[in-house]
């Protein structure tokens, strides 16, 4: 199953859904506009208080109160809010609201005579004050309700027919039928950056092979269009940037409890540049975000945003977020729905933070920005109804936020954590009682959830029989079909909040071969492999591995094979390896063996050149801190040479041609044979990641080092007599994130014998390629020879690719949305030992069918011009 069908599944299972109410009082009804249409996800708000719900996509909501008198606030995008006055007994009260279109009226006198559009002052503005928004919020929590709703509606005859049981079979996931997920979560955020989500109870009516992945609950949305990309790689209109990418027009305001909002119309400056499009409204002189409908599309997925804030201590707070995406690619139809209704917020405020200047736009009040330029504004000054720049405002929060970190330092926190997100599921989350469910669900189900939802009481029978079942801790029964198609046993405690089991023995069989083209080459012939793996998992921050692997060579009647043992705890991990196996010269693995069968097969071409150790080894690695990781690896090997099958035949004999010897050419070497030998081979590796962040999820840490350098120093080195050398390798890499110019990524190594190899398997190889099919390494050349380069020498290698939003053929829109992506690249090498310089540019095309590439290269020799060549990557 290729990833898009893999990201369709994994879409339409975030999915929930749930029983009907049956509260004892309240209110209930429809939300509809003046021509009848019923507002999907309308936010209904009980006035002075946290309670609150939302209409479901057909119009229709259903809020339990007690007994008393209420104001009801009912709100939704480009409508005016009506406030209705209820009195709630024993019983529900219907209420059949209307709502009337918000009327927009234009300012006449602040922009008459402003050539430029109103809407970029005030787009400006709203950028300028982004960052307090998210700084003011000292901690909240929330108790929240999220549901997710998804169908594969239709599945093309071609996949039906390839693919279809298959599907059916591997996700359990039924085409036509809708399924829900719902959730009731508790949320804490604290400043900086620490998150804490409860899952409080779930239901769903998933299938047990997908809630066996880990689709157990859905998690409440944090996206934030304060911050400058709240959703993935997408710029926020609030994004510092936000002008490189967006069109504003001003299309008027409208008031709201005595608030002035404006209405903004986003439109991209090109398409498919990680863009909305759509309508944001903003407050009038706070600069609060009031409610936002924005649209994007990718991968032929099209979708939607919808969110609605509420003041809160003066804070406007989202209260719900709808996201729908409607996809129609591939053979797949079908449509994926999200909700988040937020309510009971606990707010503390950061007063430091929480200001109301008069921003002045020096672009358009030159007068009023030369007046304040010579007057100082630091982090002390109250900034509230006192006019200033946006680059005081700027300098301000630069001092403010220098001076939140000496704080926090001093306090023994932790800086460079940026982000901490724990996630836990409440032992009772699958038992929570029907009245339980009564009171805390906020959004009604529609009528193709409660289609879809009444499969639930069975499926949940059936999976509670399926976790007694897990728990005895028992392999499955195994059946003789395994041996032939390989098998997952699971057994042990499966972990509620991430899916997989806490032990697991996965067989591969050797028919997984054959899809990867991975069971011929001249020396073995063709071969069998089959491996055994047993894995114990303890959450994310304990594992360990057992493994083997069995290859018997059918040409050359050998068996090899590897055993080993990899235990991992926190930040530190430790392999342990022994065995007899084949390898390639360069550990590197430059060649593909898909690339290798086809050529070997098809072509005569025997570029792969292996040997066989009897080895044993042990690797540890330790992240010291999100800047530092150090690497040491010890291996004791005895390396014997092989050599091409006599009676090896390809499918197709290509006339004058012949398989060339195993035995690599190499510019320094005539000689590349070796006999037999024995070695120990050290090697340490220190990486430096001097500006790197971290972050956590459920207390494991990451390291976040976007666009930062990286700098590694290797160091390898044969200890015995016979097989003594020493090598020296520095490293620096960076990925550089120009906006909408692209990104560019570089990366150089430079080294260099201390002490030269004896045998030519310890020599410095190259990640060259000399077929067609481009290899998914950076660094590696396009149209380099695979060892014949190798040295004993010093060496520099550069490597450098820049991939385009917009250049030649993506300057076309329809081509852009379609989603080809341009790129330059161009590689460098230089072998003082052999005299030998080595350029290759070229261009490159992706996304071709959304499964591959095209790049055209020139290589250039010690200045001179050497061959152009055509190279097809397939996307991973």
């Amino acid at each position: 199953m290729n990833s898009f069908i893999n990201k369709i599944f994994i879409i339409t299972i975030i999915t929930i859904c749930f029983g009907f109410s049956t509260f004892a009082g309240g209110i209930k009804g429809t939300v509809k506009n003046t021509h009848g249409e019923y507002l999907s996800f309308a936010s209904i708000i009980v006035k002075g208080s946290s309670k609150g719900t939302m209409a479901n996509e057909d119009g229709k909501y259903e809020l339990a109160l007690d007994p008393g008198n209420y104001t009801i606030i009912f709100q939704y995008l480009g409508h005016k809010t009506l406030e209705k006055q209820v009195v709630v007994n024993n019983d529900y009260l219907p209420l059949e609201i209307v709502l009337e279109e918000q009327a927009i009226s234009l300012k006449e006198v602040e922009f008459s005579a402003k050539s430029e559009d109103p809407a970029y002052t005030i787009m400006r503005k709203a950028i300028s004050m982004a960052r307090f928004k998210i700084l003011e919020l000292n901690e909240y929590s929330a108790r929240t309700y999220v549901k997710g709703t998804g169908q594969v509606s239709e599945v093309s005859g071609l996949i039906k027919m390839l693919a279809g049981k298959k599907i059916e079979k591997e996700s359990g996931l039924k085409i036509g039928q809708v399924y829900v997920l719902e959730s009731i979560n508790d949320v804490i955020f604290k400043q900086p950056s620490s998150v804490r989500e409860k899952v409080v109870s779930t239901r769903n009516n998933l299938p047990k092979q997908l809630q066996s992945q880990g689709t157990n609950f859905i998690p409440v949305s944090r996206t934030n269009f304060y911050n400058p990309k709240p959703f993935g790689d997408m710029v926020s209109p609030l994004s510092p940037t936000a002008l490189a990418y967006y069109k504003f027009k001003y299309e008027g305001f409208f008031t709201e409890n005595g608030q002035t909002v404006n209405k903004i119309r986003v439109t991209p400056k090109s398409k498919n540049d990680n863009v909305f499009d759509g309508i944001i409204n903003i407050i009038e002189d706070s600069w609060y975000i009031h409610s936002l409908d924005l649209h994007f599309s990718s991968d032929n997925i099209s979708n939607r945003i919808k969110m609605i804030f509420a003041p809160n201590k003066e804070i406007w707070l989202p209260i719900n977020y709808t996201f729908r995406s409607d996809f129609d690619a591939f053979g797949f139809k079908g449509f994926f729905n999200y909700v988040t209704n937020v309510r009971n917020y606990t707010v503390a405020v950061n007063e430091k933070y929480h200001q109301r200047p008069v921003v002045i736009d020096e672009k358009i009040d030159k007068a009023e920005a030369k007046e304040l330029k010579s007057e100082k504004v630091n982090s002390k000054i109250a900034l509230n109804q006192k006019q200033v720049t946006r680059k005081q405002l700027n300098k301000f929060l630069k001092e403010a936020e220098k001076e939140d970190k000496k704080e926090r330092k001093k306090k023994g926190e932790d800086i460079d954590l940026v982000r901490s997100y724990n996630v836990e599921i409440d032992s009772l989350h699958s038992k929570r009682s029907a009245d339980f469910w009564n009171e805390e669900r906020q959004v009604p189900l529609t009528d193709l959830e409660i289609k879809g939802y009444a499969q639930a009481d069975s499926i949940a029978k059936t999976n509670e029989q399926q976790y007694q079942k897990d728990s005895i801790r028992n392999l499955p029964a195994f059946k003789f079909s395994h041996l032939i198609f390989g098998k997952t046993y699971n057994y042990g405690k499966r972990d509620d909040l991430f899916g997989f089991f806490n032990k697991s023995l996965s067989y591969t069989s050797p028919l997984d071969q054959i899809p990867s083209l991975d069971f011929v080459n001249t020396v073995d012939g063709y071969f069998l492999k089959a491996s055994l793996r047993y894995d114990i998992r303890e959450k994310l921050t304990k594992r360990q591995s057992f493994y083997g692997d069995l290859r018997y060579a059918l040409g050359r009647k050998a068996l090899n094979w590897n055993l080993g043992y990899y235990y991992l705890k926190n930040q530190q991990s430790i392999e342990v390896k022994t065995g007899r196996y084949i390898q390639q010269f360069n550990d590197d693995r430059p060649i593909s063996t898909p690339a290798n069968t086809i050529y070997t097969m098809l072509a005569e071409r025997n570029y792969l050149k292996i040997y066989q150790k009897d080895y044993a080894s042990i690797e540890y690695r330790n992240r010291l801190s999100e800047k530092v990781t150090i690497r040491l690896n010890l291996e004791y090997a005895e390396r014997m040479a092989l050599k091409n099958l006599e009676t090896f035949k390809p499918w197709i004999d290509v006339k004058d041609r012949s398989f060339s010897s195993n035995t690599p050419e190499n510019a320094e070497l005539a000689n590349t044979d070796f006999e037999k030998h024995k070695t120990f081979l050290t090697e340490g590796e220190i990486i430096w990641r001097p500006f790197a962040k971290k972050r956590k999820f459920n207390d494991r840490e990451y390291t976040i080092n976007t666009g930062n350098p990286i700098f590694r120093l290797k160091s390898t080195n044969g200890l015995l007599s016979e097989s003594q050398f020493s090598r020296l390798q520095g490293s620096y890499e960076q990925f550089f994130d120009l906006e909408k110019l692209g990104n560019l990524h570089v990366l150089t190594n430079y080294g260099g014998f201390i002490q030269k190899p004896n045998y030519f398997i310890d020599y410095r190889h190259f990640n060259g390629n000399q077929t067609i099919l481009r290899s998914f390494r950076f660094d590696a050349f396009r149209n380099l020879d695979y060892y014949l380069h190798s040295t004993t020498g010093n060496y520099l290698e550069v490597f450098a690719q820049h991939d385009f939003n917009h250049f030649l053929l993506t300057q076309i829109t329809p081509l852009r949305i379609y989603g080809l992506k341009e790129s330059v690249f161009a590689n460098y090498l230089k072998v003082p030992n052999q005299q030998f310089e080595y350029v290759e540019v070229g261009y490159g095309l992706s996304g071709i069918g959304k499964l591959f590439g095209l790049e055209v290269v020139g290589n250039f020799v010690n200045g001179k011009y050497d061959a152009t060549v055509l190279r097809i990557k397939f996307n991973r």
